[in-house]
């Protein structure tokens, strides 16, 4: 597999991907994600095996991943947050797992020293797969999440030292 950055041509297909993953409310806009790639296009990506681009699937987009810094300041610059967005219907395929390997990567090519991340407790996949790669818990918040169809859900903060 290959995984490659993203560009300005996919917006619209990613975009449409977080807009099925979030409900509108939560969903990053193609605003959002234009500012990401032009500012963060080296740390947002999506796949492919071989020619074929798998992250569309039946001409969709099936995942994105990125890292964002924490912030600019000396006492944060250590540190990198990862996002990751499969669509359900492609889970258990590997792209989720590919895509946060490539991240993680590209946060330790960058030097970062620390790689966080949110996720919903109720998503015991993910927290599965994070697991695995050696990601580990340090804290929840209990109203952590709004969703308009959820309600307050609890988040689990988890880091990974690279």
């Amino acid at each position: 597999m290959n995984i490659r950055y993203a560009e300005m041509k996919d917006i619209a297909a990613i975009a449409a991907v977080e807009a099925e993953c979030f409900p509108p409310a939560e969903a990053a806009t193609e605003k959002d994600f234009i500012e990401r790639v032009r500012y963060y296009g080296n740390h947002f990506w999506l796949m492919f095996d071989g020619e074929k681009l798998i992250a569309f699937v039946d001409g969709k987009v099936a995942g994105t991943a990125g890292i964002d810094a924490i912030g600019p300041q000396y006492k944060v610059a250590h540190r990198a947050e990862f996002g990751i967005s499969i669509l359900k219907e492609y889970w258990g395929l590997g792209i989720g797992r590919a895509l946060m390997e490539a991240c993680i990567h590209c946060a330790k090519t960058a030097g970062y020293a620390q790689l966080e991340l949110d996720v919903v407790a109720e998503n015991a996949r993910a927290i599965s797969m994070y697991q695995t790669a050696g990601f580990v818990e340090y804290g929840r918040n209990p109203k952590g999440f709004r969703s308009r169809n959820a309600g307050y859900q609890e988040l689990i903060s988890m880091r990974l030292e690279l």
